[in-house]
């Protein structure tokens, strides 16, 4: 009786203990870190030529891609006209690691001759990462947002290879619709192995930090004031 009752009372006590420990745990769980590094406005970083599929034609179609680094979130992005509408991709810093990594790959099987013409099998072959995608109709207009899937892979056009990302359709997380047609659009971006370079180097976090220091170091001091009250 007495050996029954002892083990029902430490059922109980470890039964509190392990209550405790679940409430210092979900205390002490830290809360996500912002991405801000400096209160500073989008520094530009320059422009590639990132080729992309035309709509009536097979011959990829280059145009210029603005690349700007966004101190407040810490994110690159990439700006351009997709049809009729302007695209910005946001690139943080875990997507921008995958994205140089990917291309380290793609140098490496290019050199080795070890690149699948099968479109099903390159699409993905340096995995996949996310992005936040905004639209509108004019520059620095936001009409929608989306946070889409990015393939890292290849592709043969022409029987050329060129290093690719696929932003997946996604949905509008500022206006969804019911039925869910309000989307990002899917769009593949191609790169030929130097603009891939050009581009990871504008991703390399080093790089990142050292134009907004000297940002800052250029950055006029504001005039002291003589207000007297």
């Amino acid at each position: 009786m007495i050996l029954s009752m002892m083990i029902q009372v430490m059922k109980r006590i470890a039964y509190c203990l392990v209550l405790m420990l679940c409430g210092v745990s979900c205390v002490s769980q830290k809360p996500p870190k912002s991405a801000l590094i400096a209160d500073v406005d989008p520094i530009p970083l320059g422009s590639v030529g990132i080729a992309f599929d035309p709509l009536f034609s097979s011959t990829l179609d280059t145009k210029d891609v603005s690349v700007s680094f966004n101190p407040r979130d810490d994110t690159v992005s990439l700006e351009f006209r997709y049809q009729t509408v302007i695209y910005r991709q946001y690139w943080d810093q875990a997507g921008r690691e995958q994205f140089i990594a990917a291309v380290q790959r793609y140098h490496t099987d290019f050199e080795a001759r070890n690149l699948n013409t099968k479109a099903s099998k390159s699409r993905t072959a340096y995995g996949t990462t996310q992005a936040r995608a905004e639209w509108g109709q004019f520059a620095f207009s936001v009409n929608a947002r989306s946070y889409p899937r990015m393939d890292l892979g290849y592709r043969f056009k022409e029987n050329s290879p060129y290093f690719t990302v696929v932003q997946r359709e996604a949905p509008d997380t500022i206006t969804p619709s019911a039925d869910g047609s309000r989307m990002s659009l899917q769009i593949t971006t191609y790169f030929t192995r130097s603009v891939a370079d050009k581009v990871a180097a504008f991703f390399n976090q080093a790089y990142l930090l050292g134009i907004l220091e000297a940002n800052l170091e250029d950055a006029p001091e504001e005039p002291v004031s003589d207000s007297y009250f």
